[in-house]
């Protein structure tokens, strides 16, 4: 056998090393130590690598990245006892309606079906958007069937909970209804009082706006305490986090009983109250902007990329713009500097990229080539220069590059706590992490604040404040806290 000899050998655990290195980028020390136990005890003997094993684990058990990934376990435990309404008991749900067959709402109606086990009917005003959906389910569960973790009989019978319709028939018994249509409020009050005369008087109308606030989409609403946001994140059968989002008359039943619905979907939710772009699209909107700008300054999309993996986040903010699409950042943008001021506002350079159809990864133009099937690695289109008008040429240092984008989502996301739009730093740390993928290892924006130190990052934040104008200006709540040398925690 090749690693039957030591150098071998080694070259193997180099070459682990290497590829352990690649996917952590250095943040979890944990991989690297268990090679090294393995390491140890092939070339040393089984006592030799039991003994490196408990040195090990003592040193790793006692690390901030353990700390860290401990406190995220705690928070979710202890978030499956709460209902997200103190004193109300949530409502048993038999049937779900899902308006829209578009990715969202076939991916919504996908985890009804298969992971709660809800009959979902499926309401479009077209065929096309109903096939899409009951593809998307399918193709989700060919992939169980594939792997055997199912039989094509159990296949078919979550199939059969899927239902779908062009008119509201079928419908009177939905007890909740999950509305995933385009980001437009008149056509979303039409899709209330479609729903308030379809179906019975205590139907939950939950909308999956990402940026609306769910109070005007109440206002067309006779019986508004029905209403609620129930905001997935893209692709909804992976992403674990949903937002459910209170305006201030949803009733406490209401609350406990859409969180209990998503719990059912294989969710962990959190009750933020309304405001436009809730928390996580709030607080991932100026760290994108920040990223925008850091990019019309003059640095190259995969410099600017490759820093916010190295922070530990699972993909660039570049990246992410293409994925999600660059039409829908420019969509929601507007609505948030209309609510929130003129910190969210994005660049105008952007309305550059739209000009020249530049969607994304959707339409197969963004930033970045696609459609290259020849080539593993992915490609800048270096034509997006030209197109924003700059010559980019890298400059800053990575950490730098990263600290300028993260500062900006620490500041509103204390100023979210300050607005009572998140009930505490656990839910903060929670909606951050499992809603936009915040370095776990850090525990969390608000656990990464106390760690970093409050003054520092007051201090950091009126460094960029000077060099980069008024957006950086650190909040209120920030400033007293580094006064009084308090924390989140």
């Amino acid at each position: 056998m090749l690693e039957s000899t030591s150098a071998t050998r080694d070259i193997i655990f180099d070459q682990a090393a290497k590829q352990v290195l690649k996917k952590t980028q250095g943040n979890y020390p944990a991989p690297a130590k268990i090679i090294d136990c393995v390491k140890q005890g092939m070339n040393k003997g089984m006592i030799k690598g039991l003994e490196v094993e408990a040195s090990h684990f003592a040193e790793l058990v006692m690390s901030s990245e353990s700390e860290a990934l401990r406190s995220i376990f705690f928070a979710t435990t202890e978030m499956k006892k709460e209902t997200g309404a103190d004193g109300a008991e949530p409502r048993k749900v038999n049937k779900a309606l899902v308006i829209g067959g578009g990715l969202m709402g076939g991916g919504i109606a996908s985890v009804t079906t298969t992971k709660a086990k809800i009959p979902a009917r499926v309401k479009d005003i077209n065929e096309k958007g109903l096939s899409n959906a009951l593809a998307y389910a399918y193709k989700l569960l060919a992939k169980g069937v594939k792997r055997r973790h199912m039989t094509p009989a159990v296949r078919d019978n979550l199939m059969a909970l899927m239902t779908t319709t062009t008119e509201y028939k079928g419908v009177k018994d939905a007890d909740i209804v999950v509305e995933a249509v385009f980001e437009d409020l008149a056509l979303k009050h039409q899709m209330v009082k479609d729903v308030e005369r379809e179906c019975h008087k205590n139907t939950i109308f939950a909308s999956n706006t990402s940026s609306l606030p769910i109070g005007q989409i109440a206002e067309a609403a006779s019986r508004p305490e029905n209403v609620i946001g129930l905001h997935y994140f893209s692709p909804v059968e992976k992403m674990p986090l949903v937002e459910v989002i209170a305006h201030k008359t949803t009733s406490p039943e209401t609350i406990a009983t859409t969180v209990a619905f998503a719990r059912k979907q294989g969710k962990t939710p959190i009750v933020v109250q309304d405001g436009a772009g809730f928390y996580v699209n709030r607080i991932l909107a100026l760290y994108m902007n920040e990223a925008a700008q850091v990019l019309l300054s003059g640095e190259k999309v995969e410099s600017l990329d490759k820093a916010l993996v190295k922070f530990g986040f699972p993909v660039g903010p570049i990246t992410l713009l293409d994925e999600v699409g660059i039409d829908v950042g420019a969509k929601i943008a507007p609505i948030l500097t209309q609510e929130l001021g003129e910190r969210f506002k994005a660049p105008d350079a952007f309305d550059k990229l739209l000009g020249d159809d530049r969607k994304g990864r959707k339409n197969g133009k963004g930033f970045y080539q696609y459609g290259n099937k020849k080539s593993k690695a992915k490609l800048v289109d270096e034509s997006v220069y030209q197109v924003l008008g700059v010559n980019n040429q890298s400059t800053g240092s990575g950490s730098d590059i990263a600290m300028r984008c993260v500062v900006q989502m620490l500041n509103e996301a204390v100023r979210c706590l300050d607005e009572g739009i998140i009930a505490s730093a656990r839910d903060g740390d929670i909606g951050a992490i499992f809603g936009i993928g915040f370095p776990p290892f850090l525990g969390g924006p608000f656990k990464y604040m106390d760690s970093m130190g409050i003054a520092n990052l007051v201090s950091k934040l009126r460094q960029y404040q000077q060099q980069h104008g008024d957006r950086f200006e650190p909040c209120e709540r920030l400033v007293n806290m580094a006064e009084s040398g308090s924390t989140f925690y």
